[in-house]
C-alpha cells in the first residue's frame, strides 16, 4: 500500500503538460496589450485538479484570464486558458520571460518587446552669433523613446544659416535614454539684424523593425549687434571757412561710418593735438549710417601738427576703440 501511494503521488506531480499555443502580438509595443493562450493537458490516467500559475514580472502585468486558477481535468483531457496582459509604457526593447507553472511542470516563454524610438534635439543657448561670422552649434541628439533608433540623420534646413562641410550629420544608432553630440559649423547670413532666430532641422531614423520616422525641430540662435567703425575722412578748416590760420579757431570734422552688422552705442570721439584734448559725443550709430565728429581747436603756431583721433563705442560684444592719426 505504501509503494502504491508513492507511485500515485509521482504520477500526480507529472500528470500535467503545458503547451503555449499563441503569444500575440510579437513583438509587442510598450503600453500595448499581450494575449497568451496556454493549453494544460492531463497526461495521467485519472482525473486531476490542475492549478495554473502564470508568473509575470516587469514590464508585464496580468490583467485577467478566462479561467479560474484551479480546475479539474479528466484523464488525457486538455483545457486552453487565455491570459490577458499589459506592457508598461516605459518598457525598453528587449526579450522578457514569462513563467508558466502547474504542479511540478513549468515552462518559460520569451516575449519580445519592441519599443518606439523618439529622437529630440537639445542645444545650449547661443547668444553671441554675428552675421557673416562662423560659429559652432553643438547639438545633443537624444533618444527619449523606448526603442533603439538607427541611421539617424539630422539635416539643417535654414536658408539664413549656411552649414559648412555639409548640412547633414549621421549617427549610427542611439539606444533608449542615450544621447550623442554632433556639431554643426554655421555662418549666419549677412542680411540678418540683431534678434532671435530659429534654425530649422529635419530628423529621420529607423527602429529595430525597419519602420521609418521623421520629425522637424528648431533651435534658437541669438544674433547680436556687431558694429564696426570706419573713419571715412578727416577734414580741417578755419572755423570761418578757408585754410586754417595760426591762432584762429579751427574746425576738424571726422566722418565716421558703421560698416558692421549691428548698431553702435555710446559712441564718443576725442582729438589730441598739441596738448589739447577735445571730445565729441555722438551717441548711437545704426548699421550703414555715418555721422561727423566735430572738434573746435585753436593752434598757436603755423606749422604741421600730428593729431590723433580716438573713438570708443560699444555693441553687444563689448567695448571697442578705433584710433586714426
Amino acid at each position: 500500500m505504501i509503494i502504491f501511494a508513492m507511485l500515485l503521488m509521482i504520477v500526480s506531480v507529472h500528470a500535467a503538460k503545458i503547451d503555449v499555443n499563441d503569444v500575440s502580438p510579437q513583438p509587442v509595443s510598450p503600453g500595448g496589450d499581450l494575449t497568451m493562450r496556454v493549453a494544460y493537458t492531463n497526461v495521467g490516467s485519472t482525473s486531476e485538479r490542475i492549478t495554473s500559475n502564470l508568473s509575470v514580472e516587469y514590464p508585464f502585468t496580468l490583467k485577467t484570464s478566462d479561467s479560474p486558477t484551479q480546475f479539474d481535468l479528466c484523464a488525457l483531457c486538455s483545457r486552453t486558458v487565455t491570459y490577458f496582459l499589459s506592457v508598461e509604457s516605459s518598457a525598453q526593447s528587449g526579450i522578457y520571460p514569462i513563467f508558466v507553472k502547474t504542479g511540478g511542470t513549468s515552462t518559460t516563454v520569451d516575449v519580445s518587446v519592441s519599443g518606439r524610438p523618439n529622437i529630440v534635439l537639445f542645444s545650449d543657448l547661443i547668444t553671441n552669433a554675428t552675421p557673416s561670422e562662423r560659429f559652432d552649434m553643438p547639438v545633443t541628439v537624444k533618444n527619449i523613446g523606448t526603442g533603439t533608433a538607427r541611421e539617424i540623420k539630422v539635416t539643417s534646413r535654414s536658408a539664413d544659416f549656411v552649414t559648412l562641410g555639409g548640412s547633414t550629420v549621421v549617427v549610427d544608432s542611439t539606444g533608449p535614454k542615450e544621447s550623442d553630440i554632433v556639431v554643426f559649423q554655421m555662418v549666419a547670413s549677412n542680411k540678418l539684424v540683431a534678434g532671435g532666430y530659429n534654425v530649422q532641422f529635419e530628423i529621420s531614423y529607423l527602429d529595430d523593425l525597419g519602420a521609418s520616422y521623421s520629425s522637424n525641430q528648431s533651435i534658437g540662435v541669438q544674433i547680436v549687434n556687431s558694429g564696426l567703425l570706419s573713419v571715412q575722412n578727416i577734414k580741417a578748416a578755419a572755423s570761418t571757412g578757408g585754410q586754417p590760420i595760426a591762432g584762429a579757431p579751427i574746425t576738424v570734422v571726422v566722418r565716421l561710418q558703421n560698416v558692421g552688422h549691428g548698431d553702435i552705442d555710446y559712441m564718443e570721439s576725442s582729438i589730441q593735438c598739441d596738448g589739447q584734448n577735445v571730445k565729441a559725443f555722438l551717441g548711437q550709430l545704426k548699421r550703414d549710417e555715418d555721422a561727423p565728429a566735430v572738434f573746435e581747436l585753436t593752434l598757436p603756431q603755423g606749422k604741421r601738427y600730428q593729431c590723433s583721433v580716438e573713438t570708443t563705442y560699444t555693441d553687444d560684444l563689448g567695448q571697442h576703440s578705433v584710433t586714426s592719426n
